[in-house]
């Protein structure tokens, strides 16, 4: 093994694992998109009647396994000697590191969120659901935002309406 491939596999690691770090959740219930941004939509209001934690499965874009592979290949093929070796070496790495690569994205993607049923003003109940950054609870009044496709709640500070 050389010199070259010593140094070179802690590099081809580091960069991976920081690709794998990017494909983790980035857009939350406060955060927005850049496309969501200046567009109009639908408020209403209501009163949080539940609330409840929920799973949310772990999604595979194709990076995971991509970068996986790219370095699974890269390593096999550097460890290996001879032409056909590096070869055969190479590949095994690249079809191992992209199992791995979709394995680690869904694992970062994974995550858990919260429904809220939400008796609106008007009588009906909706439910929602994403994450609580806001610490939203039972009983709370809050915003029903509607806008791009999205529902979102927002924790309503006006006054509540007079009965």
């Amino acid at each position: 093994m050389s010199f070259r491939v010593i140094v070179r596999t802690p590099v081809l690691v580091a960069a991976i694992c920081l690709s794998l770090a990017a494909c983790g959740p980035s857009h939350t219930g406060e955060t927005y998109k850049p496309s969501e941004l200046q567009r109009s939509g639908q408020v209403a209001s209501g009163r949080i009647i539940a609330v409840e934690d929920v799973p949310v499965s772990g999604s595979s874009s194709g990076l995971g396994a991509l970068g996986g592979g790219v370095a699974g290949g890269a390593l096999g093929a550097s460890l290996a000697s001879g032409r056909t070796g590096s070869i055969l070496a190479g590949v095994g790495g690249a079809i191992i590191g992209s199992l791995a690569g979709n394995a680690v994205e869904r694992g970062m993607t994974r995550g858990g969120a919260t429904r809220f049923h939400v008796q609106m003003d008007d009588g009906s109940v909706i439910n929602v659901v994403q994450t609580n950054e806001a610490n939203l609870q039972t009983g709370d009044r809050v915003m029903v935002l509607e806008g791009g496709g999205k529902t979102r709640l927002a924790r309503d500070e006006t006054q509540p309406p007079a009965r």
